[in-house]
């Protein structure tokens, strides 16, 4: 068998078939859900400067809209988390590959006022779903 050259025009289509298949791929990855990964931290020590502060980090490769709250475990509501934010610095998944990966964060007030220790609830809404889990102030 001769060694042949692939004429110009076989060497175009292919590179053409090949930016196709990555343009779709990036199209469907913008177009998945939003994968949410939990609290960084489940205890909280809002006194001190090391875990003072709950992150839920969340992928949000179609930047939807996102939301999160707090209640205390009897149903009241605490507080509106803050963000969301791009996640670097914060132990939360770096973002690469063009993803979205973002955070809510929670520093253990209420109005301003820091709550007592205890047990508190998250609820984070997005994509017409809730997760929902548990976060320990501790003093």
């Amino acid at each position: 068998m001769k060694n042949r050259k692939v004429p110009n025009q076989m060497r175009a289509a292919a590179l053409a078939a090949a930016i196709l298949v990555l343009t779709s791929f990036a199209a469907l990855r913008a177009q998945s859900s939003f994968v949410f990964y939990g609290p960084i931290a489940r205890i909280i020590t809002p006194d001190t400067s090391v875990n003072n502060i709950a992150f839920f980090c969340f992928e949000n490769p179609a930047d939807s809209g996102v939301s999160g709250k707090i209640y205390s475990l009897t149903g009241s509501f605490i507080a509106d988390m803050a963000g969301p934010s791009p996640s670097g610095g914060t132990g939360c998944p770096q973002p690469s590959g063009g993803l979205n990966y973002q955070y809510l964060t929670w520093d253990g007030t209420m109005n301003g006022r820091q709550v007592t220790s205890g047990v508190y609830l998250y609820e984070i809404t997005a994509e017409g779903r809730s997760y929902t889990g548990t976060v320990v102030v501790v003093r």
